[in-house]
């Protein structure tokens, strides 16, 4: 072979090598950006905990449940369950999650009460309320 073309060849494959690597540190970066999951402990009582009773689960493009009741000062975590990038983002801008990959979660702790409409940001279709007391 020409040596040329082995140059050329070898340059290529350290290119690739660069962009997978490049890749795979941006994926995890992005991951430590993103909001932290909330820890989930075992209740007592009989039921779900808090965290399970505060869980918004994000499938097949639609936010379940869509309307969720908490307390003043609890956390609400949305976990995207879907193959596509979705976010919790308020209509008046009150709160985002960022954009959540398949199997992240995002947390936000209501510390007002009131009634919060939120969209997905990459899907404005994707509607849900959280109803603070």
């Amino acid at each position: 072979m020409n040596n040329k073309v082995i140059i050329g060849i070898v340059v290529v494959i350290i290119v690739i090598g660069a962009a997978v690597f490049m890749n795979k540190n941006n994926s995890s970066t992005m991951q430590m950006q993103q909001p932290s999951t909330t820890s989930q402990t075992q209740s007592k009582s009989p039921g779900p905990s808090t965290a399970e009773k505060n869980a918004v689960t994000i499938q097949n493009y639609t936010f379940s449940p869509a309307t969720l009741t908490v307390k003043t000062g609890d956390k609400v975590t949305w976990t995207n369950q879907d193959s596509v990038g979705h976010s919790a983002t308020a209509d008046q801008g009150g709160f985002d999650t960022g954009v959540l990959a398949q199997g992240q979660s995002g947390s936000v702790t209501f510390s007002k009460a009131g009634t919060y409409a939120y969209h997905c940001s990459v899907h404005p279709m994707m509607k849900g309320t959280i109803i603070v007391r």
